[in-house]
């Protein structure tokens, strides 16, 4: 996101996704004998890919309303207890990087039904152009909008359909502008009944789900060389401009099929178009009014291919990857 620049998304703590059980899973005996018990696994590997006909992040496009494709890997240690990733997207924003490149650490401790996940994400822009206005002086957008951001997220199983969950992202330098951002959510999915799709084969009715978010997002003011005030004499300070704050959410239906799932999402803020502009830095504003259509409404669907050692799907049964044809 730019205006300073463009919004990025990581969400790699938000690309795990639920698997439906593999076919060839028997019921276990309650009580195992101790020799029949496997033992928890120290390292486990998830990764897939995506693609989606515009990346959004948190309600602001980040592909100029085009499509994206994007990869994730994961490495999980002591039985998923510490993890360990990266992510790729790609990305049409205002200073051209080559892709979005993230980086994630964290853990997640689970007691009973609440899940955490505490971890740090960096986004990271390779080969960067930097954008001026027409003196070819003044800055149109930053040099560097690498930045970091902390997460913490907690999911409440309340029921075998419905998960709750909340979600805090803070950094103190959001796209390299020296402004403080918290992005504050709360979340929901619900595991639709297989009852509610009798036209369906029974192996094919069980994976819909509904799933929706809602979250603020707190901006506070940057102070760049970008921000329309440069030149400032003062010594060792920045001019700032106050990066307008919005309401962002988003709802979707998906369906779940082996390794495979499919969302349609509609997404929206309460951003108008001039503050989209101030916002993400969107350059068509030169030549428009000063306006951008990245951050409106919009119908986004997706289409991501996910595996790992602890859910391999495909990968555990007979035909692997030719069942996905069956």
């Amino acid at each position: 996101m730019r205006t300073v620049t463009k919004l990025s998304l990581a969400a790699l703590c938000g690309l795990g996704l639920s698997f439906p059980a593999v076919a060839a899973d028997l019921a276990a005996p309650k009580v195992m004998p101790v020799e029949a018990k496997a033992p928890d696994p120290l390292i486990g590997f998830s990764f897939g890919s995506r693609y989606q006909t515009d990346y959004n992040f948190r309600g602001v496009s980040q592909s100029n309303l085009q499509g994206s494709y994007q990869t994730f890997f994961e490495a999980q240690f002591l039985n998923n207890f510490a993890y360990a990733g990266f992510a790729t997207y790609q990305t049409r924003l205002p200073t051209r990087p080559d892709m979005e490149f993230d980086l994630v650490a964290g853990i997640r401790p689970t007691f009973g039904k609440l899940a955490f996940d505490l971890g740090i994400l960096y986004y990271f822009y390779p080969n960067e152009t930097r954008l001026f206005n027409a003196d070819g002086i003044t800055p149109f957008t930053t040099a560097n909008t690498d930045y970091y951001e902390a997460a913490g997220k907690v999911l409440y199983t309340a029921t075998d359909a419905l998960t709750l969950g909340a979600n805090v992202f803070f950094s103190p330098n959001f796209l390299g502008t020296h402004a403080n951002s918290t992005y504050a959510s709360g979340t929901a999915a619900y595991l639709l009944p297989a009852t509610l799709f009798p036209f369906l084969p029974e192996a094919y009715a069980g994976g819909f789900s509904l799933s929706s978010e809602v979250g603020y997002f707190f901006l506070g003011s940057a102070k760049s060389s970008a921000t329309g005030a440069f030149g400032s004499t003062a010594p060792g300070r920045f001019p700032s401009f106050n990066l307008p704050s919005y309401l962002y959410g988003n709802v979707g239906l998906s369906y779940t099929y082996k390794n495979i799932t499919l969302d349609v999402r509609y997404h929206d803020t309460d951003l108008d178009k001039r503050q989209c502009a101030a916002l993400t830095g969107d350059f068509r504003q030169l030549t428009n009014g000063g306006t951008s259509k990245w951050c409106g409404e919009a119908v986004i669907g997706s289409i991501t291919f996910q595996t790992s050692t602890a859910a391999p799907g495909i990968y555990a049964e007979p035909g692997g990857l030719l069942n996905l044809f069956r």
